[in-house]
């Protein structure tokens, strides 16, 4: 359903407004400044003209729907024929809600939860074609999912999406960071704990799907969490619960699971990017800011995601995960060697229950090793030298993480085959920007650039190492496990 007249209006008039109040507040605008002013309160006028209108056009068709519907305005006869039935649409964004939403955030009181959750799928519904339709399904599920995150969710969507929105942000990005609007002020205690001004939700990489794939294979195959209003997602761990034959009579085992408790932090990470104030002014640099941003966000977290050691201030990565516990290495035949056996005694060592969703990661220079095992063609090599890396792998799939060594050499850990689904990535939502007016160099002098910081909060862990087998190369009689 099409958006009324009257809300494109009223939008757009709020962004005048705020750039309005920007330059009067100014306690010394340039001739530049007051002559925008002066173009912006005609421009006011002429919107206020239509938006009145728009208002009173609306009204009439409301009054004859409405009539329409009245038992003594309907034509008498015998037809016993239902008449039309009208559904009332939800609107994305009202005055109303909107309010109620502001007030929860200043004050941190409640809010309709529901309601939101229903205006943020209209919203999603509405977004322009820059967002794909698999980000709307992912936005959908994350609505969907019966947590206290999903009403939170719903509210940043609702506070940071809506036309008015996305216009005080260009002009945001086009005034150098000079004129922040109302909504964007308002909206910066969704993320308090980042600082800086949320981009709007269509382009913002913590809830838009980007192309990560291809960068960060981890996001594809692994369990993703998204948390809001909070920096720390809690789970339960299980062992599962064991099962057993019975006679007739025979009192059943108890086979109660034994649950662990699982706490991932969503840690503070910053991309930074800088140019010439001409560049930064640049009428098209609000719609290239958010890819460039993406584009270094998927970098950081891929190499963090695959084998980051520590997770006291980035996420925990996959392989030093599984690194920690012993039981889940498997130790090479032959000490700083890599042979085809070697591929096959770490498949074998995979847990029956985790081996269907099964899959393998190695740097890509470890998967042409495995190429190279038989140069005769014979029973270990993997498929023929003409095609590119086969998508399997004794019947799994093959993932690349560059972040992996490619090194075969004593003690490398060089090739992870497991069930990613007991990787959890955890996001909080909400990308902030904040800009940086003057870039200093190294003899401590303007370059006459300027920058973008850009701010996010993402965290990772293993949940269950046991569902993973890392090869390592021997370099002892046993393996070596990272504490």
């Amino acid at each position: 359903m099409p958006r009324k007249r009257s809300e494109i209006l009223a939008e757009e008039m709020t962004a005048l407004r705020s750039e309005i109040k920007v330059i009067e507040e100014m306690e010394e605008p340039t001739d530049e400044d007051l002559s925008r002013a002066e173009a912006c309160l005609g421009e006011w006028d002429g919107k206020k003209a239509d938006y009145d209108k728009a208002l009173e056009r609306e009204a009439k068709v409301e009054e004859v729907m409405r009539a329409a519907l009245q038992p003594a305005n309907k034509e008498s006869g015998t037809v016993s024929r239902r008449s039309p039935e009208y559904m009332k649409r939800t609107e994305a964004y009202t005055e109303e809600s909107y309010k109620e939403l502001s007030r929860s955030l200043i004050t941190g009181g409640s809010f309709n939860g529901q309601d939101a959750i229903g205006r943020a799928k209209v919203a999603t519904e509405q977004f322009n074609s820059l967002v794909s339709d698999d980000s709307r399904h992912h936005i959908f599920q994350l609505l969907e999912t019966e947590n206290y995150h999903s009403e939170r969710i719903a509210r940043h969507i609702l506070m940071a999406s809506s036309e008015a929105y996305q216009a005080e942000f260009k002009t945001y990005i086009q005034s150098q960071g000079q004129i922040a609007g109302d909504l964007m002020r308002t909206a910066l205690s969704l993320t308090s704990a980042n600082g800086g001004y949320l981009v709007p939700v269509p382009v913002d990489p913590t809830i838009v799907l980007t192309n990560t794939g291809a960068i960060n294979p981890l996001r594809e195959i692994s369990t993703v969490k998204t948390i809001a209003g909070a920096n720390v997602w809690n789970g339960v761990t299980s062992a599962g619960v064991n099962a057993q034959w019975l006679t007739e009579g025979t009192e059943a085992a108890d086979a109660s699971p034994t649950f662990g408790q699982i706490s991932i932090t969503a840690h503070k990470a910053a991309v930074y990017l800088f140019g010439s104030y001409e560049m930064l002014s640049d009428s098209g640099f609000s719609q290239e800011l958010g890819m460039l941003f993406a584009d270094g966000k998927n970098r950081l977290e891929a190499d963090a995601m695959a084998t980051a050691n520590t997770a006291a201030d980035r996420p925990r990565g996959v392989v030093a995960g599984v690194l920690a516990v012993t039981a889940s290495i498997v130790t090479s035949a032959t000490t700083g060697a890599f042979v085809a056996g070697d591929v096959f005694n770490t498949y074998d060592a995979q847990g029956a229950r985790w081996q269907l969703n099964a899959k393998w990661l190695a740097n890509q220079k470890i998967y042409s090793k495995v190429r190279q095992f038989s140069t005769n063609q014979g029973a270990n090599f993997w498929t023929t030298i003409g095609g590119g890396q086969p998508a399997e792998l004794l019947g799994l799939p093959t993932y690349t993480a560059s972040s992996m060594t490619g090194t075969v050499g004593n003690g490398t850990n060089i090739l992870l085959v497991g069930n990613f689904d007991n990787y959890y990535i955890v996001d909080r939502i909400g990308f902030s920007v904040q800009y940086v007016p003057t870039v200093i160099g190294a003899s401590q002098r303007p370059t006459g650039q300027a920058g973008w910081m850009g701010y996010w909060r993402v965290g990772a862990e293993v949940a269950n190492a046991a569902a993973f087998r890392l090869l390592q190369l021997n370099q002892v009689a046993a393996a070596t496990a990272l504490a």
